[in-house]
């Protein structure tokens, strides 16, 4: 007689778990969209009232409040009354390490992109250009609405928690006198960097669009007086004057022929004794536990990679790799410095 643990279906039961995948994040997404968990942070409360307070339908907030207990979300007591689990409550947007942003980036912007993949697989072209009709940065600029998301998203406070502190924390930023943070976003990462190390002033610089936001980071963090914006474009120039040039996440986006652009304007301006520092994800090789959480990050980050832009631009670079785009730039790399996230911090200096 065959036992519920031997039934096939048992056994399948991890790819029937992730062939339903696009579901789970759909379900997912309605959840962090409706503000499900900012609601339920009180309590336990019915779908009735839930549905009454959110004016949506109660059956179908129901079917997906099950959905919810299923993923370990939430939990269920008393016949329909929906409470947060100890993960469900970083879903809340107010959690300290909350994933709130990213279930809507994911919902909104790659979700469409992932569906089609196949094509890009099949000619290596962005899905971007399909989907959007234009390339995914520019999209994120003539769509303000996306570019605020995808802002935010990217400096969560679990983006914060997950990428950028252990970084800081791994390698010592405090040893130089000038910071310049190249394609630094809104600049949370440089303000959490000068916010530990109180001696270098730093610079961020990123496209004009994110002046606006990348000055109200660095003055709610009481660091007008040691930090400032600059607009432009990596692309044509940086800004001189810096000891270390910081380049976080930003070489993933590009192919080697457009990643040694900036990689040269860099060179240019530093000094011999400067330094460079990638904070990037490293494909791993060889021993690597393929089973492990760093693992299945960088091969996720390589996809959504492949989605946005195709097969032939911006990749989860191998360390070997990264060398070769260090050594064609003016660099050698003299360190790989691992950190308790996914990311790496890279040093190189010139050659």
């Amino acid at each position: 007689m065959t036992t519920e643990s031997e039934h096939p279906q048992q056994q399948i039961a991890p790819l029937l778990h992730a062939t339903f995948g696009a579901l789970t994040a759909q379900v997912l997404y309605i959840a962090a969209k409706l503000g499900l968990a900012d609601e339920l942070r009180g309590g336990y409360r019915t779908a009735a009232d839930l549905a009454r307070t959110l004016s949506v339908d109660v059956m179908g907030l129901r079917r997906v409040l099950r959905g919810l207990v299923s993923l370990g979300i939430c939990t269920e007591i008393d016949g329909e009354r929906f409470g947060l689990t100890t993960l469900g409550q970083y879903l809340r947007a107010d959690h300290p390490d909350s994933v709130h942003p990213r279930m809507l980036l994911n919902g909104e912007l790659h979700g469409a992109l992932w569906a089609d993949m196949l094509a890009t697989v099949r000619t290596g072209e962005s899905a971007s250009d399909r989907v959007f009709g234009m390339p995914f940065y520019e999209y994120l600029t003539r769509k303000p609405a996306a570019g605020v998301l995808f802002d935010r998203a990217m400096t969560s406070a679990g983006w914060v928690r997950y990428r950028f502190r252990p970084a800081i924390e791994a390698y010592d930023f405090g040893q130089f006198e000038t910071i310049v943070d190249v394609g630094a976003g809104n600049g949370t990462l440089l303000v959490e960097l000068l916010k530990a190390h109180p001696r270098p002033p730093g610079t961020v610089f990123d496209v004009p669009r994110l002046a606006e936001t990348a000055q109200r980071t660095i003055d709610a963090a009481g660091l007008s007086g040691r930090c400032r914006f600059v607009a432009g474009d990596a692309f044509e120039s940086v800004p001189a004057g810096g000891d270390a040039y910081l380049l976080s996440n930003f070489l993933i986006n590009w192919g080697d022929d457009e990643a040694l652009v900036p990689l040269r304007n860099c060179r240019k301006v530093m000094a011999a004794t400067g330094k460079l520092l990638l904070v990037e994800w490293i494909m791993p090789t060889g021993e690597v536990p393929k089973d492990s959480f760093r693992f299945w990050d960088s091969v996720t980050m390589d996809l959504i990679m492949l989605s946005a832009f195709g097969s032939r631009s911006g990749h989860v670079r191998t360390r070997s790799e990264f060398q070769a785009l260090l050594d064609s730039s003016g660099f050698s790399m003299t360190g790989v410095v691992p950190t308790r996230a996914s990311v790496y911090v890279i040093e190189a200096v010139p050659v």
